[in-house]
């Protein structure tokens, strides 16, 4: 039989979990980031997927992925255009030991080459949007 106390220790770790994975409610606070929101519908499809998959690795850089703040880190990947930023989710990335740093797919095999291109143009669009909004918030201090 397991102890009240410990359901509530079981539900804490699950919710965790659940945070950490990038699945559960679309909300960032715990990292302190508001994701963009766009009023172009394609957009805000590609927000919806990129919340569902790629938010457990690029909110905050998790496993070496770059995280949406790290404008620096995205500046010469955006300069490659959109062709090349979409091979990454849609083939995968290999590290120099020959295993996948990033899934092919993403990691999500249920999802349609157009939704993984519509969540790479939010992810850039994301990147953008809160770049700027760092340098206004830098001028404005």
């Amino acid at each position: 039989m397991i102890k009240p106390h410990l359901f509530a220790a079981i539900g804490s770790l699950a919710l965790g979990v659940l945070s950490l994975s990038g699945c559960g409610p679309e909300s960032d606070d715990a990292a302190g980031i508001e994701m963009p929101r766009f009023e172009d519908p394609l957009l805000a499809e590609g927000r919806s997927v990129w919340m569902g998959t790629c938010r457990a690795c690029h909110l905050l850089g998790v496993a070496g992925a770059p995280a949406v703040t790290d404008y620096a880190n995205w500046e010469p990947r955006i300069a490659k255009g959109m062709a090349a930023l979409y091979k990454g989710p849609l083939l995968g990335i290999k590290g120099e030991d020959g295993k996948y740093k990033m899934p092919p797919r993403a990691g999500n095999d249920r999802l349609s080459d157009t939704q993984i291109k519509r969540a790479a143009d939010y992810m850039i669009a994301a990147v953008q949007q809160l770049h700027a909004e760092t340098q206004a918030g830098a001028q404005a201090n």
